[in-house]
C-alpha cells in the first residue's frame, strides 16, 4: 500500500497517470457520454459487453481514420473528399479545350 503511494507521488508515476488520463480515461468518457453508452437498454451482461466491444472498435477505427486523413471526423473527411472531387471536375471542365463544333455554333448564333 505504501509502495503504491510512493510510486504515484513520484515524477514518473505522475507522468504515467497523466498519460492514462489522456489516452485511456478520455476515450472511455467519450464513449460513455457522447456515444450514449452510459444508459444502455440491453439485457444480460454478455449483450452489454458485445455492444461495448463494437462501440470501442468503432471508436478506434475512427481514431485510425483521423490519423490517416490528418484530422477531423469521418463525415468531415468524406465531405472534404467530395469537395475535392467537385473542384477537380470543375477545373477539368474549365481547362478543357473548346470543341470546334461549339465554336462554329456560337459564331452562327452571334451573326
Amino acid at each position: 500500500m505504501y509502495g503504491n503511494r510512493r510510486r504515484i507521488r513520484g515524477e514518473r508515476g505522475k507522468g504515467l497517470l497523466r498519460q492514462r488520463g489522456e489516452k485511456v480515461e478520455r476515450s472511455f468518457a467519450h464513449m460513455y457520454e457522447t456515444g450514449a453508452m452510459r444508459r444502455t437498454h440491453l439485457r444480460r451482461h454478455p449483450n452489454i459487453l458485445k455492444r461495448l466491444l463494437i462501440h470501442a472498435a468503432a471508436f478506434n477505427l475512427g481514431l485510425l481514420m483521423r490519423g490517416i486523413a490528418g484530422g477531423g471526423t469521418p463525415r468531415q473527411v468524406q465531405e472534404r473528399a467530395q469537395a475535392l472531387a467537385f473542384t477537380l471536375r470543375l477545373l477539368q471542365i474549365l481547362c478543357a479545350e473548346p470543341d470546334p463544333c461549339e465554336i462554329k455554333a456560337e459564331k452562327q448564333r452571334a451573326a
